[in-house]
């Protein structure tokens, strides 16, 4: 689904869904959230949505700034001031926001994405201004001191250790993304490459934060029981004093759609456990309002095609033809620049990955001439209405939709209010429309993934890292 919060992987069995579907139906066509939208004099935006179901609220800061905003030589540097970003003020000591949240019965974290990087509290309804002072603080009187620098630099290089230098699967999956998206800020880890990670200085903190860290380039979401006029004045005292930047950033960088690169890549890996293939198709997002037909035909067909147990895939390639030990397909819908469609196998025992990258692409593209069964159309509908539904019942959820939508300028509504209507809407016609067109083999990246004997490959800057600011 393309606006599934991340780490929400879990699906119910195709009948459950179908029956919450329709007992949740009255209220997924008819919920309009009770919102309040407004601007302040230096360009901070603010969506308040009222949501009383329990004395619980969630703050949402959106940056607009990511890893698509870096240069070559400087990657890393947006999701290292995130870690900055709770090592002090004048008024808080280094570590103590957390602190200070938790000892109020709340809990925060963050996220840096390509094109955003997010601040998050939940926290009792009645300590809302205290979350809003401590992000104000944040947003424009951060100290950056050099040794908290330092000692937080230490973080993120463990960290890019062990998620990413330390994964066999994970150091595969980046270079093909480089190799796919060479010429794009999308190529770039988010994270950063080490060497860029071990050059930066506390002065490259200060220059981001002074370039991206200001209230005109930037999204408040306040979601939970909250009052209105309360809110609003709270919001106003403490984000309306702050320095607007008279020289907001522009994101040119966005207009790069067409960005990947039908490249066929093989990589080796010793300490690789198992094959796999996986493909990538440019698609669509909701950014470009002229697509968004195909953007809610994508997110049926990708869901029939390949996420969860009852989708073609699986149900062919693992349960029937016992090809695969897992198999699947993603889309996401929601980037400030181009989308993408993946597909992926892990072939079984027995089976070469070519047969089964054959197989997998054949079902793909069959979705194009092949009729498609009402039945089964209903399904991936039900499928993704009943995620829809559970989404909204929580309010971290729907504050992140609704910041992650407007980041990349969609309305937000779009994908929250109009969501239902727009999938019912969707016609078998559509599903073959957009199968011929995005799952075309000859436009994909397509990337084998294998164990081998042999070092891995050494993490040398190549022209397709050298992306373009």
């Amino acid at each position: 689904m393309f606006w599934r919060l991340d780490g929400m992987n879990s699906r119910a069995a195709a009948g459950l869904a179908a029956l919450l579907c329709l007992f949740f139906a009255p209220r997924a066509q008819a919920g309009a959230l009770d919102a309040r939208e407004f601007t302040l004099d230096n360009g901070l935006r603010a969506i308040v949505v009222r949501e009383s179901k329990a004395p619980v609220v969630v703050t949402q800061v959106w940056y607009r700034t990511g890893g698509a905003d870096e240069i070559p030589g400087k990657s890393g540097v947006a999701h290292m001031l995130e870690h900055m970003m709770f090592q002090g003020t004048p008024t808080v000591p280094p570590g103590e926001f957390s602190k200070i949240i938790s000892r109020h019965g709340g809990d925060d974290n963050a996220a840096t994405s390509y094109d955003y990087t997010e601040y998050h509290v939940k926290i009792a309804a009645d300590q809302l201004e205290l979350a809003l002072k401590l992000e104000a603080d944040r947003m424009r009187h951060l100290l950056l001191r050099e040794d908290d620098f330092k000692t937080e630099n230490l973080v993120v290089r463990e960290e890019r250790r062990s998620r990413t230098d330390s994964d066999p699967d994970q150091r595969m999956m980046e270079q093909f993304r480089i190799q796919r998206l060479a010429g794009h800020p999308y190529g770039r880890p988010v994270i950063g490459w080490m060497r860029d990670i071990e050059a930066m200085t506390a002065t490259d903190m200060r220059q981001w934060y002074q370039r991206y860290y200001a209230p005109n380039n930037a999204i408040l979401v306040v979601v939970g029981d909250v009052e209105f006029d309360q809110a609003e004045a709270l919001i106003r005292k403490d984000f309306g004093a702050l320095k607007p930047d008279p020289n907001p950033p522009r994101r040119d960088w966005a207009k790069q759609r067409a960005a990947l690169k039908p490249v066929r890549v093989t990589l080796r890996d010793p300490q690789a456990k198992a094959p796999m293939w996986m493909a990538a198709a440019t698609a669509p997002t909701l950014s470009d309002a002229a697509q968004r037909d195909d953007v809610f035909a994508l997110d049926v067909l990708v869901t029939l095609l390949g996420d969860g147990g009852s989708s073609r895939l699986y149900r062919s390639l693992v349960l029937e033809k016992g090809m695969a030990i897992s198999v699947g397909a993603s889309f996401s819908g929601l980037n400030l620049g181009p989308g993408e469609i993946t597909l992926y196998g892990l072939p079984r025992e027995g089976t070469s990955i070519d047969a089964l990258a054959d197989a997998i692409l054949d079902q793909a593209k069959g979705l194009a001439t092949a009729p498609i069964a009402a039945r089964e159309i209903q399904a991936a509908k039900n499928r993704l209405l009943a995620d829809h539904v559970y989404g909204q019942d929580s309010i971290h959820q729907t504050a992140w939709m609704i910041g992650r939508m407007t980041i990349s300028g969609i309305p937000w509504r779009l994908g929250l209010e109009q969501y239902p209507e727009r999938i019912r809407a969707v016609t078998e016609a559509d599903l073959r429309r957009v199968a011929k067109r995005y799952f075309n083999p000859e436009s994909m990246a397509m990337g084998t993934f294998l164990p081998a004997a042999q070092k891995p490959q050494a993490q040398v800057r190549s022209a397709a890292e050298e992306f373009p600011g």
